[in-house]
Order: C-alpha cells, then sequence, then structure tokens
C-alpha cells in the first residue's frame, strides 16, 4: 500500500464509513461504485485494514504497524478474505463463492471484524452471484462484506438491493494533477487525459506508446468524419491498438461529439487536447446518430471479455465511425 490514508477524491466516502462505524450502524454489505482507475481496490483494502487494526488515529486510518495491520499487510490476517479473478479467469466463479461460506462459517479469531472484499464484483458469473445471495441475506456477526464494482449492470438486481452503495466520481481536474505531480508521474497531464481523468489508472498508462495509440485513435476517428480517412487505412493503424482501449477512447470522443454538438461549456469536455477539432466536426455530425453510435459502443464494451474475434471487433468500430461519417 503506498499510504495508510484515503486519496484526496475519497475524504467524503471515508468519513461517511467512520461515521457509520462509530455510531454502531454500519452495514454488512457496502458496495463501492466508481469508474476504474479511482482507487476503489485501494479504499477497500484500507477500510478492511482499519476495522481491523487496534491503533486506529482520529481519522480511523489505520497505523500500518500493529500487529494486526502488519499480519494483513503481509497477507495473513486470519479474519480477512478477498476474492477475485482467478489466474486466466474472466469471471468470479461459483467454488470462489462457496469457499467464503466456508470462511464465514468458521469463528473468528479475534474480537474485530471479519472482513471480505470481492472484486470486481460485476464479474462474478450467475451462480457465484446466486451463491453469495445466503451471505448477504443471513449475515452472522461482525462481518463487512466489500463489493467493488464499476459496471452497475453487471451486478444482479438481487444483489444490488442487499448492499449500501457508495458511489466515487473522478475528481477534479486540478485535484488530480496534484495528486499525479505529487508523485512525479512524468507528462501527468497527457496520462491523465489518456485515462479519462481517472488518476490511478493515468499512473499505470503514463507510457508513451499508449499515449501514440490513443493520438491515433483520436486523429483516426475525426480524420474519418471529416472525410479524410477510409475504413481500410483506418483499420491498418488501428489493428495495432488493444480492442479494450479502442472501445473505451472512441466512447469517451462520441461523448466528447455529443458535447460539442450541443455547445457545452469546454470544462465538460473530455478530450481537452481536441477540442478545437471537435467544434470544427460538430457541424458534420448528427446527435442522434451520436447517441446511436454511443450506445452501441457501449454495449460492445460489455461483452469484450467474452472470447470473440478481435478482427470483428475491430470492424464493428470502424462500422460505428464510418456510419457517422455518411451520416453528412
Amino acid at each position: 500500500m503506498t499510504g495508510q490514508y484515503p486519496h484526496p477524491w475519497q475524504q467524503v466516502q471515508w468519513r461517511q464509513l467512520q461515521q457509520r462505524r462509530e455510531q454502531g450502524a454500519l452495514p454488512h454489505a457496502i458496495l463501492l461504485m466508481g469508474q476504474a482507475g479511482l482507487g476503489l481496490d485501494y479504499f477497500a483494502r484500507l477500510f478492511a485494514q482499519s476495522l481491523i487494526c487496534t491503533e486506529i488515529n482520529a481519522q480511523s486510518e489505520p497505523c500500518g504497524h500493529c500487529h494486526a495491520c502488519l499480519q494483513f499487510s503481509q497477507g495473513v490476517y486470519a479474519d480477512y478474505k478477498h476474492v477475485g479473478l482467478l489466474e486466466e479467469k474472466s469471471r468470479i466463479l461459483v467454488d470462489q463463492v462457496r469457499e467464503l461460506s466456508d470462511f464465514l462459517a468458521l469463528t473468528k479469531n479475534s474480537e474485530g471484524y471479519k472482513v471480505v472484499i470481492i472484486s470486481p464484483a460485476d464479474k462474478m458469473n450467475i451462480n457465484a452471484a446466486n451463491s453469495l445471495l445466503k451471505n448477504l441475506e443471513e449475515p452472522s456477526g461482525k462481518v463487512i462484506i466489500l463489493l467493488v464494482a464499476s459496471h452497475l449492470h453487471g451486478l444482479p438486481a438481487t444483489i444490488k438491493s442487499r448492499c449500501q452503495m457508495l458511489k466515487f466520481t473522478k475528481p477534479d481536474h486540478a485535484v488530480a494533477m496534484n495528486w499525479l505531480q505529487a508523485r512525479g508521474l512524468k507528462n501527468a497531464e497527457q496520462a491523465l487525459q489518456l485515462a479519462q481523468g481517472a488518476p490511478c489508472l493515468a499512473v499505470s498508462q503514463a507510457d508513451p506508446v499508449h499515449f501514440e495509440q490513443y493520438t491515433v485513435v483520436m486523429d483516426g476517428a475525426l480524420g474519418m468524419v471529416r472525410g479524410q480517412q477510409s475504413l481500410s487505412q483506418l483499420r491498418k493503424v488501428w489493428s495495432k491498438c488493444e480492442i479494450a482501449r479502442l472501445v473505451t477512447w472512441s466512447l469517451a470522443l462520441l461523448r466528447d461529439c455529443i458535447r460539442a454538438v450541443s455547445q457545452v461549456t469546454e470544462a465538460n469536455f473530455e478530450n481537452h487536447y481536441y477540442l478545437e477539432q471537435l467544434r470544427g466536426v460538430s457541424s458534420l455530425l448528427d446527435l442522434a446518430a451520436l447517441f446511436k453510435a454511443h450506445d452501441h459502443l457501449a454495449q460492445l464494451g460489455e461483452r469484450l471479455d467474452h472470447p470473440l474475434n478481435a478482427d470483428l471487433l475491430l470492424d464493428d468500430v470502424l462500422l460505428t465511425w464510418q456510419a457517422l461519417a455518411n451520416q453528412h
């Protein structure tokens, strides 16, 4: 862990949970919800650690050096369990949740909480989600289950209704930049742009190769809208880009195209480097067609973890942009 305190944009949520804790009113199941790259896994682990720390400070932040904290950081604290994706698996499986049920049935080794983190919870398969329901419906003793998710639609309504949701949003640009610069990140502005304003994702994407790919996607899409790029030309350059990034960046650009056509103020745009170009193509774009394209790619993005042919997915994205270009 990089520190024993929540990130600057997580302070409100931290205080909310700790106030509930002080009041003895912590819900047994909490859903941490927000876009990828906001550090929700970090927050979940920090909160879990605060629940077992024996020397928390005035802000209820864990000390990092008591016996419980040391065991937690070494991965040997007996009353904590993490459930995540197994290697080479795209879904959390039912057997993993059944093991969780066995863990929760064991007698606690301490007087504190027994804590579970499930992340990414929106990647549970249907059988795993159904298996989890019993634990959410019939909590035993001092048990806290933290679910971390970035796609609410990936969770069954039965799971969502049994959790208290805590939402996280990306920080203001200045807050994110201060955080990144304090960590000595080079090209922080570009990295934050690449990560669509999510600071933790910006740290992992601060790579010149990623920014080069981002530029290729942005220039190519806008070039096709202006009639300066053909589908075959774009396929050649976009085939070198990871399909998940291609879809993510295309969606962000489509949202900005919608903002440009709707004449939204500059502060709300996601791709600030392309603001002038976005204003320039706004007269060529149809708002209804943009919404249709965005909905289509959003649905495509939900299927990226399925074993579909990458070439077919690439063609789907290309045809989406070509359809927009054909509107004028």
